[in-house]
């Protein structure tokens, strides 16, 4: 209800529409760190990665497929400006970040932040503050290296049409260089009196062998 109901219609009816897509994308990685970090009752059974239940089975199913959603809006826009390659490596990108990324690699991290810090310090970590501290900065490393990896598509791509319709456009510019250099040789040949007596008189116009 949070996650694919409030949020989504909070952002729709704020008219927030670009924003609505990144989140769907990100969406896993912050419903796993909710599940665990917060409270077993409320969000115990938000997003488990091997869910045996049946409303955790749900409820994780549901958050991938919307996940998927989003990395498969922000393709389609993505392939309306670029070319076809540079967008299935855009979704390839974001189908690793938004779904791999967080799924195993915020586990591990959480996991090994944790085993480290309880083994060699000796605060007490009330709450798992240590945890939503770490998460929060592992989901700003995914965004931050999502924003990186797709400039880079997107400007190679970018790079490519621009190449294209710059060849197309010194193809077009030369061609139209070359007929106006022929209309006007034509046309200075044409008011030329020698060669309006040698097409008239002479048989270097064909149309005179008959004459």
């Amino acid at each position: 209800l949070i996650f694919i109901v409030i949020i989504p219609y909070v952002l729709i009816y704020s008219q927030n529409i670009g924003v609505l897509k990144y989140y769907m994308t990100m969406m896993v990685a912050f419903a796993h760190l909710l599940t665990r970090v917060g409270d077993k009752k409320l969000f115990g059974s938000l997003y488990q990665l091997n869910p045996i239940e049946f409303v955790p089975f749900i409820s994780a199913n549901f958050i991938n497929i919307f996940a998927l959603f989003g990395i498969l809006w922000q393709c389609i826009e993505f392939s309306r400006k670029y070319e076809l390659t540079n967008s299935v490596i855009y979704g390839i990108l974001l189908f690793i970040l938004a779904l791999p990324f967080a799924r195993a690699g915020l586990k591990f991290v959480l996991d090994n932040i944790d085993t480290y810090l309880r083994g060699k310090t000796s605060v007490e970590y009330k709450h798992n503050w240590h945890l939503i501290v770490f998460g929060l900065l592992y989901i700003i490393f995914i965004l931050g290296l999502q924003a990186i990896l797709l400039t880079l598509v997107g400007f190679s791509g970018e790079l490519k049409l621009d190449y294209s319709s710059n060849n197309n456009l010194s193809n077009i510019n030369i061609s139209n260089m070359v007929t106006k250099k022929l209309n006007k040789s034509k046309k200075t040949n044409s008011n030329n009196p020698i060669n309006r007596f040698l097409n008239k008189f002479t048989l270097s116009n064909m149309s005179n062998f008959k004459k």
